[in-house]
């Protein structure tokens, strides 16, 4: 009798085990009741252009919904687009495919004005390849095509698959300069130095005789207010082993010289190839030359650490996307490029240029662009259920109180941030100016919940809400995490 009660004692609580254990899945896909931040009629004039390398197109395209958010006019393809070069060029086409067939991806090119784009060595067809590559004209074609590029324009005509756009109209108007780094690039050779993979070709070119004449004559128009030049391998580093300008040293002199002898207005180099990002500048004489390197939106190089004399932002090994804002102004256009994580949107790291580059500067201008959208007042309201906590309740047991904070808005949210940042299993969601929303996972059995901020700049308070995704008690785990971030916070500003 004893031993048919312990089995049916051990049965029941197996059972409730993988009860919760399947609630806890089930809380991972179920759609948070959080704030949804969206774009509204702003008086600020912004172009906003994005870009990213570096996807596989077997991965998981879920953020696509999130690059979306932030109301880019262009999305920019710096090159692996795919990871197709084990299939031969006649299987380029179908990964093409794949990738354009993805729910969220089709749903992105719907929204964004512009997409456009540049093949780097995985979708050329041919891993670290260059002009001896002897599918070259199939692989711009297939690029072209995935691109939807028009049947009559000049990229088609010509040799490489090099291009150039006006994104924007009369006085506000960004010039995107596309260099392909791959059709017309000589060998590659030998390394010289340990843990290198190549060396210098100190005779050797990267853009061929006529994409070189094509940039010159694009930089010396000047037609635009801004121009942004990208290129699938970096242009700027020198001391990493891997792909980069720096092998080809004639060619990487003869850009910067150019740039400098030219002098198009507000200049930006970007690009990918990398599986990591960084912020480099390098100094032409008198002239500032600056890029951004964002790789890989599907997978990175996360325990990245190599040396950069011309790096001035944090090396970054998650995988990014970027974002290059411009800010139209009577006085003339400010730009704000940041790096963002895929995982949680957060700014690794940001550029600014036209002013000091001091964090309150990029801040101000940052505040200026995200303007545009909504300032939320209020908190969505807890349901009747026990498992949620609030200081925007009417629900007695579940209402607690705000937390007051001094000094800036933006001190305070660093605070909170900071604060949560260091425990445990936690993801920021969304961050809007006044809003942040983290998810919590439990220990021991993985539930999500939703935790979010709302920042009241005049009362100098923070409310909150957190709330379990599924169930019905939580047994009062909410309170108290609560309690522990309120603890966290007041603990960072001593």
């Amino acid at each position: 009798m004893f031993k048919t009660s312990l089995k049916i004692i051990l049965a029941l609580v197996l059972a409730a085990f993988a009860f919760l254990y399947w609630q806890a899945k089930v809380s991972e896909s179920v759609r948070p009741a959080v704030l949804q931040m969206e774009a509204a009629p702003s008086g600020t004039d912004v172009t906003t252009i994005a870009f990213g390398s570096c996807n596989r197109q077997s991965e998981p395209q879920d953020y696509w919904p999130m690059i979306s958010a932030h109301k880019p006019d262009a999305w920019l393809w710096l090159g692996d687009i795919i990871y197709a070069d084990k299939y031969g060029i006649d299987g380029i086409p179908e990964q093409y495919s794949i990738q354009k067939k993805a729910p969220k991806y089709a749903a992105f090119i719907q929204e964004v004005d512009h997409v456009y784009g540049i093949y780097d060595d995985h979708d050329y067809g041919l891993n670290d390849g260059g002009k001896e590559y002897e599918h070259k004209v199939a692989a711009k074609d297939h690029l072209l095509a995935f691109l939807d590029v028009p049947a009559d324009a000049a990229v088609r005509e010509r040799e490489g698959g090099y291009q150039s756009y006006l994104v924007g109209e009369g006085e506000r108007t960004v010039k995107v300069i596309l260099l392909d780094s791959r059709y017309f690039r000589d060998a590659v050779v030998p390394p010289t130095k340990e843990g290198h993979r190549y060396g210098q070709n100190e005779n050797g070119d990267i853009l061929g005789e006529a994409q070189w004449t094509w940039l010159e004559t694009e930089l010396q128009k000047n037609e635009a207010a801004a121009h942004l030049i990208a290129s699938s391998i970096q242009v700027l580093p020198e001391e990493h082993g891997f792909e980069k300008w720096a092998n080809f040293p004639n060619a990487r002199k003869k850009i910067l010289a150019l740039l400098n002898t030219t002098r198009p207005n507000l200049p930006l180099l970007i690009s990918g190839d990398r599986h990591i990002a960084e912020i480099s500048q390098v100094n032409v004489g008198d002239y500032p030359v600056y890029e951004v390197t964002s790789s890989g939106l599907t997978h990175s190089y996360e325990k990245a650490d190599e040396d950069n004399a011309y790096r001035i932002s944090p090396l970054i090994g998650v995988k990014n996307y970027g974002l290059i804002h411009y800010v139209w102004k009577s006085e003339g256009p400010e730009l704000l490029a940041e790096v963002r994580g895929i995982d949680d949107d957060k700014r690794l790291a940001s550029l600014s240029l036209n002013q000091a580059l001091t964090a309150a500067d990029k801040e101000a201008l940052s505040s200026t662009i995200y303007a545009s959208f909504n300032m939320p007042t209020a908190l969505k309201p807890c349901p009747q259920s026990p498992n949620c906590v609030s200081t925007q309740t009417d629900q007695e047991a579940k209402k607690h109180d705000p937390i007051a904070y001094t000094g800036s808005m933006a001190d305070a949210k660093a605070r909170l941030m900071k604060a949560i940042d260091g425990m445990p299993r936690t993801s920021l969601k969304t961050e809007a100016d006044n809003y942040l929303h983290y998810t919590f996972k439990t220990r021991i059995i993985p539930f999500i919940d939703d935790v979010e901020f709302l920042f009241d700049e005049e009362a100098k308070l923070i409310h909150y809400r957190s709330a379990s995704r599924v169930g019905h008690s939580d047994m009062g785990a909410n309170a108290r995490r609560m309690g522990k971030v309120v603890a966290a916070f007041e603990a960072a500003g001593e």
